[in-house]
């Protein structure tokens, strides 16, 4: 069995098997792998990442390096 599913017992006697949603987790920078800061308390996905280039994907220290990088 894996974690996210449990057997229930019905009034009936039946064994049922009730799946449960998992929470989903943080997004990670690809880089660096440190959790990128997002806005959760919006319920869009426009609304949750940031509003800049590899928004929501990298994060910022990652990012500034990045465009310095591209700029030399």
């Amino acid at each position: 069995m894996t974690k996210n599913v449990r057997k229930k017992k019905s009034p009936g006697g039946r064994i049922l098997v009730h799946k449960a949603k998992r929470r989903t987790q943080k997004s990670h920078c690809r880089i660096c792998g440190t959790v990128v800061q997002t806005n959760t308390l919006k319920d869009s996905k426009s609304g949750r990442h940031a509003d800049r280039p590899y928004g929501g994907e990298i994060c910022h220290a990652c990012l500034r390096t990045t465009i310095q990088a591209l700029n030399l």
